[in-house]
């Protein structure tokens, strides 16, 4: 109802405004100035008595209405009622179950009234509201039986215990009231009053834990084209199923990847929101703090049940306008499209709470009023006019627009994400009943010893360990860890009223967190072990090198003085041997210069002779050239005479006379017809004339007829051979003068020939001797270079020597100290396994206490850490344990104080893997991250224009982000970046801000992790993230 102007005026002025129209009929319309009548309506109201969060309407406007009290039904009534839906269904089965129809209907609503008496809402408890709807729920769910799996009246009792506390029991609420356990005590009596011989203990006989009752699903066989509503005998099975739905999930692209532990409070979850998406309408309101589960549990759940999940993206514009437009594509999925959606819907969501009265609609009546304009809604009737026609609906706009809204309806189931924590909770609860009137309500309690212990094992599988009792131990301790940080949240609160809230993302970050630090606890302690141990290895192997060394520099001492006694006998060979080569070499030069003038006196007698054999050689080449030139032919021609021509005759004569014959023509006609003439001719030996021949032929060619221009012009062969006659004579007479310079060169040349041939003897011997010399220089070069080098390392030997000598006995000392050192740090590794068990617990839960509290909670877990006789510092200090005293004293040169509060406080925001939200109120922890991020360092607030730009620049490049003066609330659109929502697109990780979806790697996560720093003010909801 709408709210008093004050708590003593009893007016309420939109309930005034409606009693002005039905008074007066009308407005005054303030822009127009006039009065606007409403004409042809009438005002029909429903409100429910007043009580919890209703408030009593003013009496003047309610004595303008004719009241109508539409009393509550007699229970008879509801009987026959609910009796009649069930008996139908109930036929089906055997006769053990077909007469308890009657039974179960006023079971039921036994149970609804002994309900409604005993668990009446209070501040804490406003959501305990109950209605006809809760009996209705009951009987539907009881309805979902099926004849294959209800063959008795025990299971069918079951069922319908299941149904019952899923419907009333998973709501209430863990504490001193034990709500539950009362709860059970009327179911008990109501089951003895309407089951003959039913008895809770019978029922439940093997159920693990009876407060929970039995577990009951629809999607364990999925072998057959129903899924059978059936309860869970193999738990085993049941998590194998859960968890294989959890890899499917995973494996789907553009979803969140969810890396969850499906431990029994979790899968019992699972259940109840499938069974809730499951049946017609359903709504879910899963209440429980954040990091409980809620969205991964309902996403889960929502897969499992073959359901899209539609969420919207808030940005920093965010408002009433873009939630329509989303509400309107929800809409088009459901009604138009008819395709089953599960809308999720965080309270971190709520920018305006307009947004819940538009759920609130939702769930009560399926439509938001005025979402759609006129011209909007063809496209809607167009859009389900097929569909309509197909089920027999009517074709009008009213009937279409009933159609619609019915398939959205059908197809939607809302699922509320909401937070207990603070007043908003029960605030809304009261303002909007239909949050708990039209939703299954499944409050996420705190983790159970169990649970947690079933999660922190998971995340111990793959750490090495010594064995498995001894994982089991670390789990048992983080139980206690978290278990002790929610009782002193508990107890600050009492003491202190501050709020602490301890959730399981706590938890989460605490087995992650041990994880990270025991591994690098181990590298760095193993490191610094190692490093002395191989440190005592080279102490041990440079002792034993000194001795070697010694014997091999003695050694070395020797063989250095071996080659300095071969160096000198070889350099007095070398002298002797070079002076025998400089001898010969000398004597070697001599003759070369000799035979070189004589060499010079021979060419010059060759060229002279050469010479004048060249003037007779043109033309005996000629002469040559001509003789070619004949042929038998020619011959022929010539001996064909019987009388020559004068001319002919003469030539032939000379002919013969060469060859030594007569000169008469038979003779020379007898020489012509050899066959060899031409070859004879052609190889006559012109070097050996004699001088009888050459004395007869000087006449004949001293004749003045006796030339070949003139008898070429008798016979052209005659010619020829007179050309060669003449070439003959000169040659030969020529040879005959070079003859002497001949004689006289073949004898030089014989000489220098044998001279030559002993110059190269002797330059043999002289090549051998130098060689001989120059490989006693190498031998000579190459001992002396053995010899230095031998030197230089007997010197070098000796030096390292020395210097080792000293190392060993100056580290002599050190020895021992590095063995206990590497003792020492091996002892230290094997506590690493219980200090970093209470460092991690350190960084998850101890940020939000003082020091009291803090000694208090480490002095408890170590208690706990040595009760399971897990190995641990004896005064363990987290300070010391988490931060380099390096490290701890550049935080102080950069603004942190020195105290010990303060530096546990630098390690947890240095460590954490949440972002630190510091809570600053003197501005230390705002001036450290500035001096400590310097230049790099964004700074924003909430009222920064270009906030999520830099939150966007810092996501993408490393860069750190300080976000300081927050306030209560933050802005949605932060909620991804604060819960680190991944999203796998392929081989991508995005981030999504706002509406934009960034690649997220491991590079910027390691340089982001410390660059959000929430300053000043805390709500409690913030620090989950």
């Amino acid at each position: 109802m709408p709210q008093k102007t004050s708590a003593e005026s009893p007016f309420q002025p939109p309930l005034e405004l409606l009693r002005l129209w039905m008074d007066y009929g009308g407005w005054y319309d303030r822009s127009k100035c006039a009065w606007k009548y409403i004409l042809d309506s009438q005002l029909v109201a429903a409100m429910a008595p007043p009580s919890g969060g209703r408030a009593v309407i003013c009496n003047r406007t309610q004595a303008r209405f004719h009241l109508v009290n539409i009393t509550t039904p007699e229970d008879s009534q509801l009987t026959r009622i609910f009796e009649s839906i069930m008996m139908p269904k109930l036929q089906e089965f055997d006769n053990e179950i077909k007469p308890m129809s009657r039974s179960l209907a006023r079971a039921t609503i036994g149970l609804y009234r002994n309900v409604t008496e005993r668990f009446l809402p209070t501040p804490d408890k406003s959501h305990y509201l109950f209605n006809l709807r809760d009996v209705a729920k009951v009987i539907q769910g009881t309805l979902q039986a099926e004849r294959q799996y209800f063959d008795t009246s025990k299971s069918m009792i079951r069922l319908w215990t299941h149904e019952c506390m899923r419907v009333f029991a998973d709501r209430f609420l863990k504490d001193s009231a034990d709500d539950i356990g009362k709860f059970i005590e009327a179911m008990s009596q109501v089951m003895r009053d309407h089951f003959e011989g039913a008895e809770w203990a019978e029922v439940m006989e093997d159920i693990d834990d009876e407060r929970y009752g039995p577990i009951f699903c629809s999607f364990m066989s999925e072998t057959t084209e129903i899924l059978p509503y059936e309860e869970v005998a193999d738990y085993s099975q049941l998590k194998q199923c859960c968890e294989d739905k959890l890899e499917d999930y995973n494996l789907e692209p553009k979803l969140i990847n969810m890396n969850l532990v499906l431990f029994k409070d979790a899968i019992r979850h699972i259940c109840r929101i499938h069974r809730i998406l499951m049946m017609p309408r359903g709504n879910a309101m899963l209440v429980g703090v954040g990091g409980s589960g809620r969205q991964s549990l309902a996403r889960l759940a929502s897969h499992i049940a073959g359901i899209g999940v539609f969420v919207i993206e808030i940005t920093k514009q965010y408002r009433l306008i873009e939630w329509r437009d989303d509400m309107k594509r929800l809409f088009e999925i459901t009604g138009v499209s008819n395709t089953p959606t599960a809308f999720l819907f965080n309270d971190t969501q709520l920018k305006e709470q307009a947004f819940l009265e538009d759920i609130n609609n939702i769930l009560s009546s399926g439509e938001i009023p005025s979402l759609y304009g006129k011209d909007e809604l063809p496209a809607i009737y167009d859009g389900v006019r097929k569909r309509a026609a197909d089920a027999e609906s009517g074709g009008t706009a009213e009937e279409l627009w009933a159609f619609f809204v019915d398939s959205i309806r059908s197809n939607l189931h809302v699922i509320l994400a909401m937070s207990p924590v603070g007043s908003a909770f029960h605030t809304r609860c009261r303002f909007y009943p239909g949050l708990i009137n039209s939703t299954t309500i499944d409050w996420f309690h705190r983790w159970p010893a169990d649970a947690l212990t079933a999660v922190g094992s998971a995340f111990l599988d793959n750490l090495t360990l010594d064995s498995d009792d001894t994982r089991a131990k670390i789990s048992s301790v983080f139980s206690v860890i978290h278990l002790s940080a929610q009782d002193f949240s508990d107890k600050m609160l009492q003491q202190l009223k501050r709020h602490n809230y301890i959730t399981p993302t706590h938890f989460l970050e605490l087995s992650k967190g041990y994880r990270v630090i025991l591994t690098e606890k181990r590298t760095e302690l193993g490191n610094g072990r190692d490093k002395l141990a191989n440190g005592l290895a080279k102490l041990v192997e440079a002792r034993d090198g000194v001795e070697v060394m010694s014997v091999e520099l003695e050694k070395k001492k020797v063989v250095c003085a071996q080659s300095q006694k071969d160096c000198e006998n070889l350099l007095v060979e070398i002298v002797s041997e070079r002076r025998v080569a400089d001898e010969q070499r000398k004597q070697v030069e001599g003759d070369s210069e000799r035979i070189g003038k004589e060499e010079i006196e021979c060419k010059a007698i060759a060229d002279d002779a050469e010479a004048e054999l060249n003037v007779a050689l043109p033309a005996l080449q000629k002469a040559m050239a001509e003789v070619e030139k004949l042929d038998k032919s020619a011959i022929s021609e010539i001996k064909a005479y019987k009388s020559p021509p004068k001319q002919v005759e003469t030539v032939l004569a000379a002919v013969m006379i060469l060859f030594g014959n007569k000169t008469d023509w038979t003779t020379a006609k007898k020489v012509l017809g050899e066959a060899n003439f031409l070859q004879s001719i052609k190889g006559y030996d012109k070097d050996n004339v004699s001088a009888t021949i050459m004395k007869k032929i000087k006449g004949y060619v001293s004749h003045a007829d006796f030339k070949p221009e003139a008898v070429g012009a008798v016979s052209k062969a005659a010619g020829a051979l007179c050309t060669w006659v003449h070439a003959i004579y000169i040659y030969a007479s020529v040879a005959k003068e070079v003859a002497p310079k001949r004689a006289r060169l073949k004898g030089a040349q014989e000489s220098l020939a044998v001279k030559q041939a002993s110059l190269q003897k002797a330059q043999e011997e002289l090549a051998e001797v130098t060689a001989k010399v120059n490989r006693l220089k190498q031998k000579y070069d190459d001992s002396v270079g053995e010899k230095n080098r031998l030197r230089a390392e007997a010197d070098q030997m000796e030096l390292l020597l020395d210097r080792a000598d000293k190392l060993v006995k100056g580290l002599a000392g050190e020895n021992e100290r590095w063995r206990a050192s590497i003792g020492q740090l091996q002892n230290e590794i094997g506590r690493s396994l219980g200090d970093a068990l209470v460092a991690a617990a350190f960084l998850s839960y101890a940020g939000p206490f003082d020091t009291q509290y803090r000694s208090n909670l480490v002095g408890g877990w170590l208690s706990a850490v040595r009760e399971q006789q897990l190995p641990s510092t004896e005064n363990f200090t987290f300070a010391s344990f988490c931060a380099l005293p390096t490290d701890v004293r550049q935080w102080n040169i950069q603004g942190l104080p020195a105290d010990n509060f303060s530096t546990e406080n630098g390690a947890i925001s240095v460590r954490c893997s949440r972002w630190p939200l510091m809570i600053d109120p003197q501005n230390q922890a705002n001036k450290w991250v500035r001096k400590m991020e310097e230049s790099q360092l964004h700074i924003v607030d909430l009222k920064s224009k270009d906030m999520l730009r830099k939150i966007e620049n810092g996501i993408v490049y490393g860069l750190p982000v300080l976000l300081q003066d927050v306030l209560e609330e933050l802005d949605p659109a932060l909620e991804p970046v604060l819960a680190k929502a991944l999203i796998k697109v392929g081989n991508r990780e995005v981030l999504r801000l706002g509406d934009k979806e960034l690649d997220y790697n491991k590079e910027t996560f390691s340089v982001c992790r410390e660059a959000f720093i929430f300053g000043r003010y805390l709500k409690g909801s913030i620090s989950f993230s």
